[in-house]
């Protein structure tokens, strides 16, 4: 194919902690693989923070800080013009990182100057659509503003994509061209697994959302759990918890290590016999922890929180065990784990890995 220049928009860049900064730089690295080179990437940093460091090994714009409609459009509009061949634009859209409030306006006003049908095509990536809340808080009223932005931001996109299918469904209200892609691992997708024997009795939470929920209401469940499964160690990896609400893991030794960097999230996910995580069962596909967990092949125990309705893409029992069915089950065996943890690496391979994840973006880009 010929060159295609990516203007990569997104409001955070390594090496800041966090899943769109990962995912942004992973996607564009993966996006020149997938293309055999014929993808340009150009990253543009247009959070609402300013940020004073930026590490990616591509060609940088850094709007940080600014929120102008003006100066987004005039980018796009200069890139485009110094492209050998087409471009695009590939926005990652997470609102509370492009404007305080969640509702950045100024980006919408600058991508509709430049982008839409007859112009540069857009597409959008939606990590995140509105908050939610009762009509008392202030994010219901702030939900409004958000819908609106991310209605326009659609309508605008000559395609979409979101991780979480009820986002999907609610995307397709305004739009036709909506699809629903898993999130990938940021810390590394293995293509063969260790033998079980190398694993450790050890579990690990890894991540930071969930993290106090999963302590805090669920700490005497984890224990049971974790003694009938033979785990004498936990690990926890990302913020530090309180250390209050590990006290009903009391008898199990846990091992607080912070940030670390992805490597080391990768090691100690390979020598690790199980995954624990809090999460919307709707959002398992949205959910880096758990993906991290199922391209390392641990098998991942879940406590539900929130929403009751089942993921459609992820079947409990199958590619992962919920805390509620485990806790019902008899001592789970380490054939029956292994089994778990490779048929959720499995499912990974074939629906969740960053390889696939451009080459779905790549078609997007191709059918403009």
């Amino acid at each position: 194919m010929s060159t295609l220049r990516v203007i990569h928009i997104a409001p955070e860049l390594p090496p800041t902690v966090g899943g769109v900064a990962d995912y942004t730089a992973i996607l564009s690295r993966r996006l020149v693989e997938v293309s055999d080179g014929a993808v340009e990437p150009v990253l543009v940093h247009a959070g609402y923070q300013e940020t004073d460091a930026i590490e990616v090994t591509f060609p940088v714009v850094d709007l940080s800080g600014e929120c102008s409609a003006t100066a987004l459009a005039e980018t796009i509009e200069r890139l485009d013009g110094h492209a050998d061949g087409q471009a695009v634009v590939l926005l990652e859209y997470s609102g509370y990182g492009y404007a305080k409030r969640g509702a950045p306006r100024w980006l919408e006003r600058g991508l509709s100057r430049v982008c839409g049908e007859v112009d540069i095509p857009l597409i959008t990536v939606f990590h995140e659509l509105y908050a939610t809340g009762p009509p008392w808080s202030s994010a219901f009223w702030l939900s409004i503003l958000q819908k609106h932005v991310v209605r326009q931001l659609a309508r605008r996109s000559t395609a979409t994509l979101t991780n979480r299918p009820d986002s999907a469904s609610w995307l397709r209200k305004t739009t036709d061209n909506v699809h629903h892609r898993p999130i990938f691992s940021n810390v590394g997708e293995l293509s063969s697994l260790p033998s079980w024997k190398r694993r450790n009795p050890r579990a690990v939470v890894f991540g930071g959302t969930g993290k106090e929920a999963l302590y805090a209401k669920h700490g005497s469940e984890l224990k049971t759990l974790l003694d009938a499964a033979g785990i004498s160690e936990l690990m926890d990896i990302g913020p530090r918890p309180d250390q209050k609400l590990l006290t009903p893991l009391d008898g199990i030794e846990v091992d607080v290590r912070g940030f670390v960097d992805h490597q080391e999230v990768s090691d100690h996910l390979q020598k690790s016999r199980l995954g624990l995580l809090c999460r919307n069962p709707e959002a398992l596909t949205k959910s880096g922890s758990l993906m991290a967990y199922m391209s390392h092949g641990v098998p991942s125990f879940i406590a539900m929180r929130h929403g009751t309705q089942p993921n459609p893409h992820l079947e409990d029992g199958i590619h992962y065990l919920s805390l509620k069915e485990a806790l019902k089950a008899t001592k789970a065996s380490d054939n029956d784990l292994s089994e778990i943890g490779r048929r959720g690496h499995d499912w990974y391979q074939s629906n969740a890995h960053s390889r696939d994840a451009a080459a779905s973006v790549l078609r997007l880009i191709d059918a403009q």
